[in-house]
């Protein structure tokens, strides 16, 4: 089984370009003929979160747009640039739990697959509450190989301006995930960088962004979050006989040289 994660596209309405200067709807078309031309093709498309970057009616058309040409199912998630409300008005076929968090979850073959919703609405930064863990009880499976999906990752980075737009509560999504070891590996957005780790025992990554990269600046600098145009990419996850590798990839595909 193989799981395309894109991240953090934050698609701006038609005609206008992302700090004046990003197009970030041309990147995500970009990226998605790079998807749909993977051999093998992915068995499911995950955007984990910030699709858009005001919220607005407008922008989750075009992202809905954009996502068409995909042969293959999809799951959209919630980012902290993201609008609850709207975003369920643009997907009603996602799964989303209405009237309250959008989470959802897939079962494809042996195995499942969790959409997390950790945003708060008007904060950048995300939390592991009450609700979360409620939803998390209610979907996990205890029987089942499960992978877990997060727009914001549960650790440091290590970008002091990252981490001050944390996920708060990632003590008690560690206390839920050591009485539930089906869970085998989390993945997330959020950082616009690719980073791995582990939290509470399991593999944890994060996704690039398929627009625009943050600054990977370890000084400890409060002030420390700058964009830049590092090249974008995705992950493509590979589930084989119960484990889990997890490949980044360049949105712009590179011609393959046999060796002689």
């Amino acid at each position: 089984m193989l799981i395309a994660q894109l991240s953090d596209p934050h698609v701006v309405a038609p005609g206008t370009l992302l700090y004046g200067s990003i197009d970030t709807g041309a990147l995500f078309a970009a990226a998605i003929r790079r998807i749909a031309g993977l051999a093998p093709e992915p068995d499911l498309v995950v955007v984990s979160g910030d699709l858009v970057n005001e919220g607005s009616p407008q922008e989750y058309a075009r992202v809905r747009a954009l996502l068409g040409p995909l042969q293959m199912p999809w799951q959209v998630m919630a980012g902290n640039h993201d609008d609850r409300e709207q975003l369920e008005a643009a997907f009603p076929d996602q799964g989303f739990r209405n009237g309250g968090l959008c989470c959802a979850k897939r079962t494809m073959g042996d195995l499942s697959l969790l959409f997390l919703d950790t945003t708060i609405p008007g904060e950048e930064g995300g939390e592991i509450a009450e609700a979360q863990l409620a939803w998390l009880d209610e979907a996990c499976d205890p029987l089942r190989a499960t992978l877990l999906f997060l727009h914001h990752p549960p650790f440091a980075t290590g970008i002091a301006g990252l981490d001050a737009i944390a996920c708060r509560g990632a003590d008690r999504l560690a206390e839920w995930l050591a009485v539930h070891c089906e869970v085998r590996a989390l993945a997330c957005g959020h950082v616009h960088r690719p980073m791995f780790t582990s939290f509470a025992g399991r593999p944890c990554v994060t996704a690039p962004s398929i627009a625009h990269q943050i600054v990977c600046d370890l000084s400890g600098r409060p002030d420390a979050l700058a964009w830049c145009r590092e090249p974008p990419g995705f992950l493509l996850h590979r589930w084989q006989d119960g484990e889990l590798v997890s490949h980044v990839l360049p949105v712009d595909e590179s011609p393959a040289n046999p060796y002689d």
